[in-house]
Protein backbone atom coordinates (compact mmCIF):
# COMPACT_ATOMS: atom_id res chain seq x y z
CA UNK A 1 0.00 0.00 0.00
CA UNK A 2 2.82 2.45 0.02
CA UNK A 3 6.74 2.28 -0.86
CA UNK A 4 7.01 0.90 2.15
CA UNK A 5 6.01 -2.79 1.45
CA UNK A 6 7.65 -3.10 -2.11
CA UNK A 7 4.89 -1.49 -4.60
CA UNK A 8 6.76 1.06 -6.83
CA UNK A 9 3.30 2.19 -8.91
CA UNK A 10 1.94 5.72 -9.29
CA UNK A 11 -0.52 6.12 -6.26
CA UNK A 12 -4.31 6.43 -8.05
CA UNK A 13 -7.48 5.48 -5.97
CA UNK A 14 -7.62 2.14 -8.56
CA UNK A 15 -4.59 1.17 -8.01
CA UNK A 16 -4.36 1.71 -4.03
CA UNK A 17 -7.80 0.17 -3.24
CA UNK A 18 -8.25 -2.55 -6.05
CA UNK A 19 -4.92 -3.14 -7.56
CA UNK A 20 -2.00 -3.01 -5.30
CA UNK A 21 -0.72 -6.78 -4.55
CA UNK A 22 -2.11 -5.87 -0.85
CA UNK A 23 -5.34 -4.22 -1.56
CA UNK A 24 -5.69 -7.53 -3.87
CA UNK A 25 -4.49 -10.15 -1.02
CA UNK A 26 -6.82 -8.37 1.49
CA UNK A 27 -10.13 -8.18 -1.02
CA UNK A 28 -9.17 -12.11 -1.85
CA UNK A 29 -9.13 -12.35 1.58
CA UNK A 30 -12.98 -10.63 2.52
CA UNK A 31 -14.98 -12.94 -0.57
CA UNK A 32 -12.92 -16.18 1.25
CA UNK A 33 -14.68 -14.66 4.92
CA UNK A 34 -18.08 -14.56 3.04
CA UNK A 35 -17.66 -17.73 0.80
CA UNK A 36 -17.84 -15.84 -2.30
CA UNK A 37 -15.59 -15.01 -5.37
CA UNK A 38 -15.70 -12.06 -7.47
CA UNK A 39 -14.15 -10.49 -10.68
CA UNK A 40 -12.48 -7.30 -9.61
CA UNK A 41 -13.93 -4.39 -11.99
CA UNK A 42 -11.18 -2.05 -13.34
CA UNK A 43 -13.20 1.05 -11.51
CA UNK A 44 -13.94 1.83 -7.74
CA UNK A 45 -17.19 2.88 -8.40
CA UNK A 46 -17.74 -0.24 -10.62
CA UNK A 47 -16.74 -2.38 -7.85
CA UNK A 48 -18.72 -1.19 -5.34
CA UNK A 49 -21.72 -1.15 -7.33
CA UNK A 50 -20.98 -4.71 -8.02
CA UNK A 51 -20.38 -5.67 -4.52
CA UNK A 52 -23.15 -3.24 -3.32
CA UNK A 53 -26.09 -5.10 -5.25
CA UNK A 54 -24.61 -8.71 -5.87
CA UNK A 55 -26.93 -10.40 -7.87
CA UNK A 56 -28.71 -13.51 -6.55
CA UNK A 57 -28.41 -11.79 -3.11
CA UNK A 58 -31.52 -11.26 -1.36
CA UNK A 59 -31.83 -7.06 -1.36
CA UNK A 60 -32.07 -7.11 2.44
CA UNK A 61 -28.37 -8.49 1.89
CA UNK A 62 -27.06 -4.93 0.34
CA UNK A 63 -26.78 -3.01 3.53
CA UNK A 64 -24.43 -5.46 4.84
CA UNK A 65 -22.48 -5.89 1.68
CA UNK A 66 -21.93 -1.95 1.30
CA UNK A 67 -20.53 -1.72 5.20
CA UNK A 68 -18.38 -4.42 4.58
CA UNK A 69 -17.03 -2.60 1.23
CA UNK A 70 -16.76 0.78 3.17
CA UNK A 71 -14.90 -0.95 5.96
CA UNK A 72 -12.43 -2.35 3.66
CA UNK A 73 -11.87 1.00 2.02
CA UNK A 74 -11.44 2.13 5.40
CA UNK A 75 -9.21 0.00 6.62
CA UNK A 76 -6.60 0.26 3.38
CA UNK A 77 -6.71 3.88 3.71
CA UNK A 78 -5.95 3.45 7.56
CA UNK A 79 -3.13 1.12 6.60
CA UNK A 80 -1.99 3.58 3.47
CA UNK A 81 -1.50 6.24 6.02
CA UNK A 82 0.51 4.12 9.07
CA UNK A 83 2.89 2.89 6.22
CA UNK A 84 3.67 6.47 5.49
CA UNK A 85 3.75 8.35 8.21
CA UNK A 86 4.73 5.60 10.68
CA UNK A 87 6.12 3.16 9.18
CA UNK A 88 3.94 1.06 10.00
CA UNK A 89 2.26 -2.40 8.17
CA UNK A 90 0.26 -4.85 9.09
CA UNK A 91 0.02 -8.18 7.85
CA UNK A 92 -3.08 -8.81 5.48
CA UNK A 93 -4.26 -11.03 8.23
CA UNK A 94 -4.79 -8.06 11.08
CA UNK A 95 -6.47 -6.27 8.24
CA UNK A 96 -8.81 -8.76 7.88
CA UNK A 97 -9.69 -8.69 11.22
CA UNK A 98 -10.52 -4.97 11.54
CA UNK A 99 -12.52 -5.29 8.69
CA UNK A 100 -14.41 -7.78 10.66
CA UNK A 101 -14.30 -5.51 13.31
CA UNK A 102 -15.40 -2.31 12.19
CA UNK A 103 -17.90 -3.76 9.82
CA UNK A 104 -19.47 -5.19 12.89
CA UNK A 105 -19.33 -2.07 15.04
CA UNK A 106 -20.63 -0.40 12.15
CA UNK A 107 -23.72 -2.25 11.41
CA UNK A 108 -24.50 -2.86 15.57
CA UNK A 109 -24.44 0.94 16.14
CA UNK A 110 -26.26 2.07 13.37
CA UNK A 111 -29.13 -0.86 13.04
CA UNK A 112 -30.81 -1.95 15.99
CA UNK A 113 -32.20 -5.22 14.34
CA UNK A 114 -28.18 -6.38 14.33
CA UNK A 115 -28.61 -8.72 17.23
CA UNK A 116 -25.76 -11.05 16.23
CA UNK A 117 -22.74 -11.54 18.53
CA UNK A 118 -19.17 -10.48 17.07
CA UNK A 119 -18.30 -14.41 17.03
CA UNK A 120 -21.66 -14.87 15.64
CA UNK A 121 -20.73 -12.34 12.53
CA UNK A 122 -17.13 -13.09 12.24
CA UNK A 123 -17.58 -17.14 11.89
CA UNK A 124 -21.20 -16.92 10.09
CA UNK A 125 -21.59 -13.22 7.79
CA UNK A 126 -23.88 -14.78 5.59
CA UNK A 127 -26.44 -16.25 7.81
CA UNK A 128 -26.02 -12.99 10.12
CA UNK A 129 -27.48 -11.43 6.52
CA UNK A 130 -30.28 -13.55 6.60
CA UNK A 131 -28.28 -15.49 3.60
CA UNK A 132 -29.09 -19.25 3.77
CA UNK A 133 -25.90 -21.32 2.64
Amino acid sequence: MCAAVGCESTETTTHLFLQCDKSRELWSKVWNWLGISLVTPVHLRNHFTQVSTLVGMPRSSHLFFRTIWFATIWVIWKERNYCIFKNIVATSSALIEKIKLNSFLWLKSKHASFCYSYTDWWKHPLLCMGIQV
